[in-house]
């Protein structure tokens, strides 16, 4: 199962960072589309966060790939910028938490569980 967790601020709730971690198990490696979707998800917020907000990626992602085809991916919003950079971030954050809920609600089902979201107190 891939395992999603949202990290928000306790003062505003604005969201700190995404921590995604596992494998789905919807179908082999190189065929899984549920991996593939929610990884897409990430990448394309990790590129959002360095094109449209102006954070270096190496600040904002880290990826990391096991043997196993277990995946980790880290997406963090720097606490630097200016309000404008702060507010495109949360909006970009806000998305790719919004696409993989929606992936999550689409696959989990009667065959199984393959997307947990896990949102901080």
């Amino acid at each position: 199962m891939i395992t999603v967790i949202v990290d928000r601020t306790s003062e505003d709730r604005s969201i700190r960072g995404i921590y995604v971690s596992g494998h789905s198990g919807y179908d082999r490696s190189g065929r899984d589309i549920v991996c593939a979707g929610i990884s897409t998800l990430c990448y394309a917020a990790a590129n959002a966060l360095e094109d449209i907000c102006g954070y270096e990626t190496d600040k904002t992602a880290v990826i990391r790939e096991s043997e196993d085809d277990e995946v980790f991916f880290r997406l963090s919003v720097p606490d630097i910028g200016t309000d404008e950079q702060k507010k495109n971030a949360q909006v970009v954050m806000r998305t790719a938490e919004l696409g993989m809920m929606n992936v999550a609600q689409s696959v989990n089902g009667e065959r199984g569980r393959y997307v947990e979201i896990i949102h901080s107190r």
